[in-house]
């Protein structure tokens, strides 16, 4: 069985892609219906996105440091919101 989880975050209108995930469950059916036999939760994530964090990963500590002190300005500023960033 598959299915997908839309997470809205506390004090957000909308859903926020970057939590979206992916739960995969192992289900047998016996005599009093069905079982789950296991569970595999991942979080789903868009190549583009994945591209991305790869990319990040590949920089410097420096390099990253200063990514994430831009992104939080930009938040801090109201320029961008977190919406905007997880619709990326």
């Amino acid at each position: 069985m598959h299915v997908v989880i839309r997470v809205i975050l506390p004090g957000q209108t909308e859903t926020s892609p970057s939590r979206n995930s992916l739960p995969l469950y192992v289900v047998t059916k016996c005599d009093e219906g069905w079982q789950i036999e296991g569970l595999l939760n991942t979080r789903k994530l868009t190549l583009e996105r994945q591209f991305f964090l790869n990319d990040f990963d590949s920089l410097s500590a420096e390099a990253q440091r200063q990514v994430t002190d831009l992104v939080a300005g930009l938040k801090a500023s109201g320029v961008i919101t977190p919406t905007q960033i997880d619709a990326k």
